[in-house]
């Protein structure tokens, strides 16, 4: 009797603790304890941010930013799609500043007051590459691939005039189309700009209500545009430059970190909102995403900049660190070239080192490889102790792997009469900064090495 109540009383407390810790089910369907301890928070969370971060569904940057120019081309699809007036539009911006995400909020807008009163095509110059391509689509967008079938005709404007008259066979009258065209400034490498010139064209002479949106991140844009074109372009432009503050620019980030009100443990929530505002308040984190934010202002910087620290969560590791965003920051902005040097062989360092005491003696006046061989010979006489010699064909191998690395570069185009490969005028690629860099942190570099480098300050 006794061990039968024991049982009981321990039934109970289990029964208690199912209560008060929340449980959640894995990809293996397993029960595990939603809590701090717990490995699956930290991952769950991981998880959402993933989503959070690549699918890119984030609006406040729009809503507290983009206001002026949402009201601006709001107005130009308006007066298409509910007066028929023709118009054509570039959005322009560097990538990330939230062109495409402005256009589809735009038009998601007009779409609830007015969805069956237009038409919606949409193009990009990275998959339609010809006119072709362009038509095609156009059709299949239009629903008019029946229309078209096998019919040829004499040209583009022949085609295109024709899907626009099968768009009002049957009421005599057309709905708008709104056309926008991704990559606006890919589509003037197509021949004779023929998809801008008639789009434009349509949209000046008013044959159908058309509204043309292009979104580009070339300022230039309009002088690609041949004369013809140019002159049916309506020359008017949204510019979407981000222009917020460092304070805003910490807000978002703050925004982009924040979990979900649905997350699965509170408990978890409110321990990793706490730890997202110290990392606000950590000098080290504040100086990392001042320096992003010098760099690059856009939403997508700070994406790029909070992958790493985000994929890096784990059970051990449950939240991201000022240490995260540094490493982070320091691979998006690793110096190739340096780390190209750091992989070279002690032949290869001492050859570019040799190099950079040519060009100091000559000016910076190009050089060749007998130049550099007699420069190390020079070395090797008078400083090189502890240090393996080579012989020349040995270094002129190193040298043409150099070449290879794209460190050293030939000045001269290459003909069957130029000079011999030793005596091919090159000039270097590297800086004296990166160099130095490649030292100090190459493993186990000779110390004669570092002060033939050194003397070249002195």
């Amino acid at each position: 009797m006794k061990k039968k109540r024991r049982s009981t009383k321990s039934q109970a407390k289990e029964v208690d603790n199912k209560k008060k810790v929340k449980k959640v089910e894995s990809n293996d369907n397993e029960e595990l304890p939603c809590c701090y301890e717990s490995e699956q928070c930290p991952i769950q969370a991981r998880s959402y941010l993933k989503k959070k971060f690549f699918q890119h569904n984030n609006q406040f940057y729009l809503e507290e930013f983009l206001t002026e120019q949402e009201r601006q081309l709001s107005s130009v699809i308006d007066q298409c799609v509910k007066f028929g007036e023709s118009n054509s539009v570039l959005v322009i911006g560097p990538r990330g500043s939230g062109k495409s995400k402005l256009v589809e909020k735009v038009i998601t807008d007009i779409s609830k007051d007015a969805d069956d009163t237009y038409f919606y095509v949409y193009l990009s110059g990275i998959i339609h590459t010809d006119d072709r391509t362009a038509l095609q689509d156009m059709a299949r967008q239009l629903q008019l691939e029946n229309v078209v079938g096998d019919r040829v005709f004499g040209s583009f404007a022949d085609n295109l005039s024709f899907l626009l008259d099968a768009l009002k066979q049957d009421t005599g009258k057309s709905k708008s189309i709104i056309m926008v065209l991704d990559e606006f400034d890919l589509f003037a490498n197509h021949k004779n700009q023929s998809l801008l010139y008639n789009l434009f064209d349509i949209a000046q002479s008013r044959q159908n209500p058309l509204c043309v949106i292009g979104i580009t991140c070339r300022l230039d844009v309009v002088e690609l545009l041949e004369k013809r074109v140019k002159s049916r372009y309506s020359h008017r432009s949204i510019l979407t430059f981000p222009a917020y503050t460092f304070s805003s620019y910490l807000n978002i980030y703050q925004q982009l970190l924040d979990l979900s009100e649905n997350f699965d443990c509170a408990v978890f929530k409110t321990r990793w909102r706490r730890h997202v505002e110290e990392l606000l308040n950590d000098g080290l984190s504040v100086k990392t995403l001042q320096q992003q934010f010098n760099i690059r202002k856009d939403i997508g910087s700070i994406i790029q900049l909070l992958i790493s620290p985000t994929c890096s969560i784990s059970g051990s590791h449950k939240f991201i660190t000022a240490d995260d965003l540094l490493q982070s920051y320091s691979n998006i902005h690793m110096d190739t070239k340096a780390a190209v040097l750091n992989g070279l062989s002690i032949l290869e360092l001492t050859l570019v080192i040799a190099a950079k005491h040519v060009l100091n003696r000559r000016d910076n006046q190009p050089f060749n490889f007998e130049m550099l061989h007699n420069e190390y010979q020079t070395f090797s006489r008078r400083r090189l102790a502890g240090m393996q010699t080579y012989t020349k064909p040995v270094a002129f191998k190193a040298y043409e792997h150099l070449i290879a690395l794209e460190l050293f570069k030939c000045t001269e185009v290459f003909t069957q009469n130029s000079s011999a490969k030793e005596y091919k005028p090159m000039c270097m690629l590297v800086e004296v900064s990166q160099i130095q860099h490649a030292l100090q942190h190459y493993p186990e570099c000779p110390t004669e090495l570092k002060n033939w480098s050194d003397s070249m300050f002195a």
